[in-house]
């Protein structure tokens, strides 16, 4: 004789809404990442975790709407088992979801062995013990249900843990925002899902499940929302449509349930309303589209020009560099000879002539800090500057500056003045820098000092702060000044004083872009004060003191 029973009258309505319309949403979102995504990982671990739930959805509203207790006991016996899968494979899906790759094989064991004691129950038929004739629901085995509830509140613990932790880790504001979402999501589902399992079994109040089970379309718009914005998927289209389409399905279904008349008539205006909204999103939805596939290909083509625009600058580079090192030897000869014939080793020579080969001699030092300067640039620009870094003294390395430099200052009729502070004929000012390279930070200033100080006087002096472990150059000189138009970019490549070739001062403007690098590269610090055209400069460079 075949049992029946009538328990699900009175739920009727309420189980299909609960069941069917997430059944629904499950496999359109389903059907749509699958393809769009061309069948990758994630969207098949995706796609598995959807069909595990609308398998568990579709035996479920079995058990509620059957009255056949054979059919209850078929659906009812495997539900654990599929849920305890279901959450199995959520743990696998929020890891590629967040970390965005695969699992260990060990970790893969792990979670496997964990569906075997229940897989065994269910193909052993341990699952159900009894069944209740008089409310039409099984009994369940307490066994299995206490550890279903272990391995859900183990996997919630888990996603929770993988999430803080990552959220943590993660320095980029974008990325935690997309952890956040995806976890709290996540996790608001399956705890939803599992309380509400809970509750249920130990009140023995099953309905409190289809309630619980509105939880899961908002879990699948979150999803779909980190789909799209997020580009988790790397679906290139709006979750607009995906939206607008659940939408639909939402209200439209309700059709199916409702028998008042009243509330038939308000659902189809809350339809058309719907629907009519729906078509102005995705109109707008479209063009929102269109316009950031344009923005996309144009930033695409950005790049492309960037990165041939950063290879055409370096190849740039590497010319400049060739070329320099090929100049630096023929200039070399001439500034050695011309020097042998100033100084008469080869011979006396008349004034005309001695003339004519000083110019010579000054032409081709000029053209040799040219070339250095442009040898420099290369090596900063490509990478291959090189220091050798030792102990040395600041004020002796100033006096040597000033040493190579006083025929210029004499030849101009300049005044110049060299102080320390404290002063002392033992007192030392100890850095760690570059020799050489510092040595050429100080005679570019000096010697710009000199080049634009048409008349008066330079100082430099040098000021020890013990209190904060600091040495400070600096070089103050009477001339042309610096305008406030060129003050902010003094120290960019080709940039002159607009008064320089009025004093007839030649130079490529790369001595002081220069000095900032070698300075930056020692990790102090330089900066120029004028109070304009025509009063003077004062350059300042500060070093950290030697211990």
């Amino acid at each position: 004789m075949e049992l029946t029973c009538t328990g699900a009258v009175e739920y009727g309505s309420i189980v299909y809404y609960s069941h069917f319309v997430p059944i629904a949403i499950v496999l359109i979102l389903s059907v749509f990442v699958l393809f769009k995504t061309e069948f990758s990982r994630l969207s098949k671990v995706f796609v598995l975790f959807n069909i595990l739930i609308t398998t568990w959805l579709i035996g479920d509203v079995v058990t509620w709407v059957s009255t056949n207790f054979d059919i209850i006991s078929f659906a009812w016996s495997p539900l654990d088992y599929i849920n305890i899968i279901a959450f199995l494979v959520a743990v696998y899906f929020f890891h590629l979801l967040v970390r965005g790759r695969e699992i260990s094989r060990r970790f893969k064991i792990f979670l496997f062995s964990l569906s075997v004691p229940p897989a065994i129950m269910t193909i052993a038929g341990k699952t159900i013990l009894s069944f209740d004739v008089a409310n039409c629901e099984a009994i369940n085995n307490p066994l299995i249900t206490k550890y279903k509830l272990a391995i859900e509140l183990l996997v919630i613990l888990y996603i929770i843990y993988i999430s803080v932790y990552d959220f943590v880790k993660n320095k980029d504001k974008q990325t935690k925002g997309q952890i956040a979402v995806l976890s709290l999501s996540m996790v608001a589902f399956l705890t939803t899902f599992s309380l509400s399992e809970y509750i249920s079994s130990v009140t023995g109040i099953y309905e409190i499940n289809l309630y619980s089970l509105f939880v899961l379309p908002l879990f699948l718009i979150v999803i779909i929302f980190a789909i799209t914005n997020f580009k988790t998927f790397n679906i290139k289209t709006s979750g607009m449509r995906l939206v607008v389409y659940i939408l639909l399905i939402l209200v439209g279904s309700q059709f199916f349930f409702l028998e008042n008349s009243t509330t038939r008539l308000l659902t189809a205006i809350t339809f058309i309303i719907s629907l009519a909204l729906g078509f102005l999103l995705l109109r707008l939805d479209k063009k929102e589209i269109l316009q950031r596939e344009k923005i996309e290909s144009l930033a695409s083509d950005l790049k492309s020009a960037n990165t041939r625009l950063l290879s055409l600058d370096k190849q740039k580079s590497e010319f400049v560099s060739i070329a320099t090192h090929q100049l630096r030897a023929p200039l070399t000869a001439m500034k050695g000879y011309t020097s042998l014939i100033l100084e008469g080793d080869f011979g006396e020579i008349n004034k005309e002539t001695k003339q004519a080969v000083s110019r010579i001699y000054d032409s081709a030092n000029t053209l040799t800090n040219i070339v250095n300067d442009y040898l420099n640039i290369s090596r900063i620009e490509l990478g291959t500057m090189k220091y050798n870094f030792t102990t040395l003294d600041l004020k002796e390395l100033v006096d040597n500056v000033i040493g190579e430099l006083r025929p210029n200052l004499e030849k101009k009729g300049l005044k110049l003045s060299f102080t320390t502070t404290p002063d002392g004929v033992n007192t030392r000012f100890m850095i760690h820098a570059d020799k050489d390279k510092l040595k050429q930070v100080v005679a570019n200033l000096v010697d710009n000092s000199i080049k634009y100080t048409p008349s008066g006087s330079i100082d430099i002096s040098i000021v020890k702060n013990t209190l904060e472990r600091k040495v400070t150059l600096s070089i103050r000189d009477t001339g042309v000044g610096i305008s406030k138009d060129v003050m902010p970019k003094l120290f960019a490549k080709f940039v002159r004083a607009e008064n320089a070739n009025k004093q007839n001062i030649y130079g490529t403007g790369l001595g002081l872009y220069i000095a900032k690098q070698i300075v930056d590269a020692h990790k102090g610090h330089i900066k120029a004060i004028s109070d304009g055209d025509g009063k003077g400069s004062t350059f300042y460079v500060v070093f950290d003191m030697e211990v």
